[in-house]
């Protein structure tokens, strides 16, 4: 979180941060305290916006949360929704509406970028009431909160409510720009609400109309505070935008916006920005961390400053330039002991337009390394859809078991994500959109990852790929669906280079070189603890299968649905897994144990193809050349360089929660490999085995043993946890009936044990299988 050494305008923030708490990095939702919960007078201003004083740029403030990132900015002094489409809408994060007896008053004045005079204008804009989703969190309310419009649309009309009968009057918008005033009262059982809304000239502070409601429950009127442009359900961006109730969208200004009353809550924890999160890693006593920002404006800081306060030979605070592309700064430095928890503090500042500075901090601690007769705990982490973000419940859930190092093993966020679908409209619209889905990825583990070591790698919906053969960074042949099996990015290059800063460049240094496009790579070590990971990327140089494989009768060129399918003949030369360079890491890594005691190896998915059902239960699949079981010459011996170390290898992807071991000439003659949960499962997968596994124990169910997978390799289930055949139920249990949930690696490097936990969503905390595998026992 961030904190002022200055005095703040009235939207900006007045307090520090809450007290970082290092020993389980989890700091709780605001508590409910005399202060933040003190009623206001009816005509006391309890928040006032400054957006009259803040400069012009995407971003309005830290106070602020926008629907999406890309479609608002602070120009000339007022807000702007600057896309005329429907569902967008602003909240005000630090204010909200609370239940109970009292009253609230809303203000705000609006009018049209597209119509000199309201009365032509078309849409709708105003208030929301009430704004909130399934789950009980103002920043879930953020992304599925829904709310009561109250607000002028077209026609003419001041509306309270969202349906074809919801209280309206006519009124004459003949003025470029008019004032709402939003109020609502309950009575002193807090249980029946009167909700007014009032139209003003704001030039001749002449009253136009009022609409009243009198019909709505109490339950619609406490939530997030919320401004809308286009009322309607949230529609994606690009070029077509579908119309709302009102008829075609239309672009909108915002300014002057109040709140005040009794029920107006104020919660002083609650903002976000302008230093969003960070990731770090410590390798070879040199600190690497990455500081991800809010799009600042060209009068804010440059730069971001790192200081490690408290330390015993505190230096000068070390300057990186924050990157304009993907708004983040990047430190390197030896100047800390890996041997003891070290503080840091990150520090920048935002200019208004009258010209004052306000800074603001973020602050953190790497903590010292885990000796060699320590157990060493991984936390494996993948495929998180956000629908239930912030997902409150998994972050606490990891933070109680206190990983020594999280490892992001790909897709921290879908194209869907947090609503509005993906914008390829430009370069500069693309980066904003991929910025606020990692916020989302941000705001959900912050708190871990300003506490300890993690690593992020993406996958390929990080790079909006539904799947992604590589082929070392050339373009892909269109951006259909459709293109992707024949290989290369969709995105642009400078949109995948992006999305590698942010998530990769606080790794430690990669010996990858930039190939096709310029894009670059990441793969490279990590020693941490007494085990030495080596970090890949196995999608980045992989072929596809399009034009390569023989023809697929499923209608994708990458699922195979024909019963007699002959794996050998997918079985092809020069096909690429890793690619040359990477292959060319991983030998020099497999002989290379200085640190180390025992060898992990990171990567998006593991080295097989095991599921047998997709997306629905009934769905069976012959074979998915996504899976890295396909091309199975370099499968095999990427599998025989992890054999060579012993090296355990960790992954996420599957959306089945594995614990496997690797055959290539017959079965058990590899090494283990690890599925981790999907957070949030997007896309259940099932193995449904047709015949019972060979060689099982006695107790063991028929989906463990010896298999061969659908290309053709020996594959050992140690351990699964299918989803369930349907989900019913409410979001979370649902997603527990999905087995989402999370990894935890233990490498206990005494023994040379590794203790395997899949914990079947967080939200439970419930372990399906814990298997031990100690020096391939």
């Amino acid at each position: 979180m961030s904190c002022s050494k200055n005095k703040h305008p009235a939207d900006q923030l007045t307090v520090g941060r809450r007290s970082f708490l290092a020993a389980s990095g989890v700091v709780a939702a605001a508590i409910a305290t005399p202060s933040n919960l003190r009623g206001a007078a009816a005509d006391e201003v309890v928040f006032a916006s400054a957006f009259h004083d803040t400069p012009d740029r995407v971003w309005p403030g830290p106070l602020y949360w926008t629907n999406p990132l890309q479609d608002w900015r602070i120009a000339e002094g007022r807000l702007e929704c600057i896309n005329a489409a429907p569902g967008r809408n602003i909240h005000l994060l630090s204010h909200d509406i609370a239940s109970g007896a009292g009253e609230f008053v809303a203000e705000v004045t609006l009018g049209s970028l597209d119509a000199e005079q309201l009365s032509d204008s078309k849409g709708s804009a105003g208030f929301l009431l009430g704004v909130k989703g399934e789950l009980p969190d103002y920043r879930h309310h953020l992304i599925y909160g829904r709310g009561i419009f109250a607000g002028i649309r077209a026609g003419n009309e001041l509306v309270i409510g969202n349906g074809p009968q919801a209280p309206k009057v006519k009124l004459d918008l003949a003025s470029s720009s008019v004032k709402l005033i939003l109020r609502a009262s309950l009575d002193e059982d807090g249980m029946k609400p009167v909700v007014s809304l009032e139209a003003i000239d704001p030039t001749t502070d002449t009253l136009l109309a009022t609409v009243t409601h009198k019909q709505l429950a109490a339950v619609d009127i406490a939530g997030n505070a919320v401004l809308t442009a286009n009322f309607a359900p949230p529609a994606p961006t690009g070029k077509k935008n579908a119309g709302t109730a009102s008829g075609p969208p239309e672009r909108w200004w915002f300014n002057h916006w109040k709140l005040s009353g009794s029920l107006v809550r104020y919660h002083a924890d609650r903002h976000f920005g302008p230093i969003c999160f960070v990731h770090f890693t410590l390798h070879d006593r040199q600190l690497k961390l990455t500081a991800q920002l809010a799009p600042l404006g060209e009068f804010d800081s440059p730069t971001v400053s790192l200081q490690f306060p408290g330390a015993a030979a505190e230096s000068k605070p070390i300057v990186a330039k924050i990157d304009p592309a993907s708004r983040t700064a990047h430190f390197a430095t030896k100047e800390i002991d890996p041997a003891l928890d070290t503080k840091f503090q990150l520090t920048t500042y935002l200019t208004s337009k009258s010209g004052k500075q306000t800074e603001y901090s973020y602050e953190g601690i790497v903590r010292r390394e885990p000796k060699h007769d320590e157990p060493l705990k991984v936390a494996d982490i993948s495929c998180n859809a956000h629908y239930a973000f912030p997902n409150i419940e998994c972050a606490a859930a990891v933070a109680k078991l206190d990983p020594d190092l999280i490892a992001f093993t790909g897709d921290q966020y879908y194209e869907p994500s947090g609503g509005f679908g993906v914008d390829r409209s430009s370069i500069e619209r693309s980066l904003l959109d991929v910025l606020r889905k990692w916020m989302l990825h941000g705001w959900t583990w912050h708190e871990l990852t300003r506490s300890r070591p993690s690593i992020s790698i993406p996958d390929d919906h990080d790079v909006y790929h539904g799947n992604l053969w590589g082929e070392g960074g050339k373009e892909a042949p269109g951006t259909v669906p459709a293109s992707e099996a024949k290989g290369g990015y969709k995105m642009f290059a400078e949109f995948v280079n992006v999305v590698h800063r942010q998530q990769t460049s606080h790794h430690p240094d990669s010996p990858a070189k930039p190939e096709k496009q310029g894009i670059t790579g990441y793969f490279g070590p990590l020693t941490w603890g007494g085990v030495s990971f080596a970090i890949l990327a196995d999608r980045q140089y992989k072929s596809g299968p399009d034009g390569k494989v023989p023809a697929t009768t499923s209608g994708r060129a990458d699922h195979v649905n024909d019963p007699n399918f002959d794996p050998s003949t997918a079985d092809l030369d020069g096909l690429s897994l890793l690619g040359e360079q990477q292959m060319k890491f991983l030998k020099a890594w497999t002989t290379d144990w200085r640190g180390a005691a025992m060898k992990a190896v990171i990567s998006q998915t593991i080295f097989t193809a095991m599921a047998t059902h997709h997306g629905q239960n009934n769905n069976l699949l012959v074979a998915d050349y996504d899976t890295n079981a396909w091309p199975q010459k370099a499968r095999n011996s990427a599998v025989d360089l992890l054999r060579q170390s012993a090296a355990v290898h960790l992954a996420g992807d599957q959306h089945l929660p594995a614990v496997v071991r690797y055959g290539t000439t017959e079965a058990r003659d590899g090494g283990f490999a690890f599925a981790s949960p999907a957070v949030n499962n997007l896309y259940p997968r099932w193995f449904l085995p047709q015949q019972p596994g060979e060689n099982r124990k006695a107790d063991d169910d028929g989906h463990l043993g010896d298999f061969r997978d659908s290309f053709g390799h020996p594959l050992t289930v140690v351990a699964v946890a299918n989803p369930a055949l349907t989900f019913a139920g409410g979001l979370l249990e649902r997603e527990v009936q999905k087995s989402a949930g999370y990894g935890l690696v233990t490498f206990d490097k005494q023994q040379r044990k590794i203790e395997i936990g899949m914990l079947a969503r967080c939200w439970s905390i419930r372990r399906k299988k814990i298997r031990s595998l100690q020096d391939g026992q």
